[in-house]
């Protein structure tokens, strides 16, 4: 085989993969650090029994974190490779996780490709958002309308403009529809 074809193949294929990663305007990929998301989850009360997503999940640690804490969780990603790493790394995690009376298998977890925009969050106790203004902006009315009276959205680094956060912990403001 001609190296020219393979070498353009490879530029390719690489093109492909790092588009596909960095996929979204909304919600370019900066991953949270760990030792704040647990405390926010339990903040906003992310426990077994809950209905837990994150729109736009990235690498899926802030949904495979609320799985641990017990909640059915959801990831919702335009970036179909991290897609498919979030399952990948979920399946690992149930795989090395052995059960005890705390211990979740994370069983719970489920990531989705699709578009956070045109899904329905009715069902939610707590959604978790990091996106930019602009798809912060976009949500805002959204969940207001879709989310029952009860449910919690936490919010980092950009924020609702017209709700009143009730709790605000660093970067994290969280409210209730």
């Amino acid at each position: 085989m001609d190296i020219t074809l393979i070498i353009s193949g490879g530029i390719l294929l690489g093109c492909f993969i790092g588009l596909s990663w960095f996929a979204g305007s909304d919600a370019p990929y900066v991953p949270t650090k760990m030792d704040k998301i647990r405390k926010i989850l339990q903040l906003a009360g992310v426990k077994r029994g809950k209905k837990f997503y994150e729109l736009g999940s990235g690498d899926g640690r802030v949904v495979l974190e609320a799985a641990r804490l017990g909640a059915d969780s959801i990831g919702i990603e335009q970036s179909w490779l991290r897609v498919l790493y979030s399952n990948w790394k979920a399946k690992k995690l149930a795989l090395h996780t052995t059960r005890g009376p705390s211990d979740q298998r994370c069983v719970n977890v489920n990531f989705y490709h699709g578009n956070i925009f045109s899904n329905t969050y009715q069902d939610a106790d707590v959604v978790y958002i990091y996106l930019l203004h602009k798809g912060v902006n976009r949500l805002e009315e959204k969940l207001k309308k879709e989310l029952q009276k009860k449910s919690v959205v936490i919010t980092q680094t950009y924020h609702f403009p017209n709700w009143k956060p009730y709790k605000k912990a660093g970067d994290f403001w969280l409210y209730r529809a």
